[in-house]
């Protein structure tokens, strides 16, 4: 007997890797008739998303929309979903009766506790009822045990609202892709030269600040690359989250050397096909590296700072702009040691190269650890973290709710 109609709102903020990879899982169950669903998604740059090559490889065959201001305080207009999946944004009243939060990314970055997350627990009670006690209107999707532990016992999730899942993106990740196809969507050639990609985190501003000059640096790293035939993706956080001077001064870098492509987040919201052409990735600790982890193919990591227990600024982003704060160490940003990682890690630039040179000649370096991390903390990327999902997402579905949240007070949505 087919599972009763579930219609779900994907209400994305960053529409690529975890959250792509779902809906692409779930639309083909759609399509295929294998599940009662109708799968929505409103997202904030629809049109740039359009007109990535993953769109036009993949469609997904549902509606896509951009997101409007008006759509938080009236839901998408004319559907009414039983759950609305989101990230890191939370409509401003409830879309749906029920949330499912698909967090964007497992990283590094914390502390992630009761503290930073004050303003998030406060959306998500106001939307799904509270999220620090048994709610059985909301669930939040965990990518592994220590995963699981910390959003529990350090953010403060009840852990009954807590779903061991794992990556949606790993199961699209461990399958490799035909570079050929993504060839028309790059503008050096994918196929019969190597390609890294260069991903770093914004939050602790110039990418090697802490070991010399960036343009010094950048041009090192860019040069030895270009003398080895190798491009470069440079895939950067959203635009506006870095200083005007910096962009100009990396956008001048890729137009000074052909074989680098400059991405910014908002300009290109995919990252599927970047990771799946890119044979090397070096980050400063982006969660994109546990999304990468899944290829096994070589990770370089760049220790990010010049010392842990150094003070140094750290970058947030709020409703009023990129916020610079002063902290006393890096240890309280951290909420996984960046010892803990699944590749090689570089204290010093020299030590980098020497680690890149390795990958390109080596492209099995890092299979060893990157398979151990997945094992530790992401179930393994076993090809089954979409299943697991949709499992939990029914569970919720058939799950019997009142229209009150946990302190019994009248609550309404759409």
């Amino acid at each position: 007997m087919m599972a009763p109609s579930m219609k779900l709102l994907v209400w994305a903020t960053i529409f690529g890797s975890d959250l792509w990879s779902l809906t692409r899982f779930l639309a083909e169950r759609q399509r295929r008739g294998e599940d009662d669903l109708d799968v929505r998604v409103v997202l904030v740059h629809a049109d740039a998303f359009h007109q990535e090559g993953v769109a036009r490889l993949f469609p997904l065959d549902i509606p896509i929309v951009r997101r409007r201001r008006l759509y938080d305080f009236v839901g998408l207009p004319g559907f009414s979903p039983d759950i609305t999946i989101l990230d890191n944004r939370v409509p401003l009243i409830a879309s749906s009766p029920k949330g499912f939060v698909l967090w964007h990314g497992f990283g590094w970055k914390g502390p992630n506790d009761r503290s930073e997350f004050h303003v998030l627990h406060t959306q998500l009670r106001r939307a799904f009822g509270d999220p620090l006690a048994q709610n059985p209107r909301f669930r939040w999707a965990c990518f592994g045990p220590w995963d699981f532990a910390h959003r529990t016992e350090v953010s403060g999730f009840h852990p009954q609202n807590c779903r061991l899942v794992g990556a949606a993106s790993h199961d699209d990740l461990r399958e490799p892709l035909d570079k050929t196809c993504a060839q028309p969507f790059y503008p050096f050639d994918i196929v019969e030269r190597r390609t890294v990609m260069l991903a770093p985190t914004w939050h602790y501003g110039e990418v090697f600040q802490h070991w010399g000059k960036d343009d010094d640096l950048f041009e090192r790293l860019f040069t030895h690359l270009r003398r080895r035939d190798v491009n470069v993706i440079l895939r950067l956080h959203d635009s506006y989250r870095f200083e005007p001077a910096y962009r100009v001064f990396l956008s001048d870098l890729a137009r000074r050397h052909p074989h680098v492509l400059l991405k910014f987040r908002d300009k290109n919201p995919d990252n599927f096909l970047d990771l799946q052409v890119a044979d090397v990735l070096i980050t400063n600790f982006s969660s994109i590296a546990s999304l990468y982890y899944a290829t096994l193919r070589p990770t370089l990591h760049i220790y990010p700072v010049r010392n842990a227990d150094e003070a140094f600024t750290w970058r947030t982003c709020t409703m009023f702009g990129v916020r610079k704060t002063e902290v006393a160490g890096a240890r309280f940003v951290w909420k996984l040691p960046p010892e803990d990682h699944g590749g090689l890690l570089a204290l010093d630039f020299d030590t980098l190269m020497a680690q890149l040179d390795q990958a390109l000649d080596e492209p099995g370096c890092c299979r060893d650890q990157a398979r151990a991390f997945l094992d530790r903390h992401m179930l393994g990327a076993d090809g089954r973290n979409r299943e697991r999902i949709l499992a939990s997402l029914r569970e919720l579905h058939n799950t019997s709710i009142t229209r009150s949240d946990a302190h019994g007070k009248a609550t309404s949505y759409r």
